[in-house]
């Protein structure tokens, strides 16, 4: 069996890259939201409100994953049970990570430059047709779960959503 696009890591390192990456992220949008504008109505909180308490949260409970981490590796080996969680490696499947980081960059490039009706049409067929391997059902698939989107979210929820040709229906 070929293992293309498949890496080996120590699991307790690549666990506190992640918390590490995330609380960095979480420090940097903190303090990008202390731009953000006042309340127009004093008394009340502004926008920046809602996300600085998810921001703290989030902050705090990676603190608490790095400590539980830490406390880990400290740990006496006869203590450790689960010899699962407690392996030392694990696979990685980089290829698709980059393929989920590319179709996410490029739905919001897309959305922005060709409108939502192409972009989810051309991501969802180009996602399908290594799988199905059926161009009939891929391009079906593909245009059944735009026209869902449609109408879920611009007709029944009155989303505002960048069309490129369908029509809104969406009156403000």
């Amino acid at each position: 069996m070929e293992n293309r696009g498949i890496v080996q890591l120590n699991r307790h390192m690549a666990e506190a890259c992640t918390a590490l990456a995330i609380l960095a992220a979480v420090i940097i949008l903190f303090i990008h939201s202390l731009s953000l504008p006042p309340s127009p109505m004093r008394g009340y909180p502004g926008p920046a409100f809602i996300p600085q308490i998810i921001l703290a949260y989030t902050g705090l409970f990676t603190v608490f994953w790095l400590i539980g981490l830490a406390w880990s590796r400290l740990r006496p080996a006869a203590d450790k049970i689960d010899p699962i969680l407690d392996s030392n490696r694990f696979e990685f499947e980089y290829s698709g990570y980059f393929i989920t980081l590319a179709t996410v960059l490029a739905f919001v490039v897309g959305l922005d430059h060709l409108g939502f009706e192409i972009t989810c049409f051309a991501i969802t067929f180009l996602l399908l047709y290594p799988r199905v391997r059926s161009l009939a059902t891929a391009l079906l698939a593909a245009m059944a779960t735009t026209l869902t989107i449609y109408v879920v979210f611009a007709l029944m929820l009155s989303v505002s959503i960048p069309l490129a040709f369908l029509p809104s229906y969406i009156a403000f």
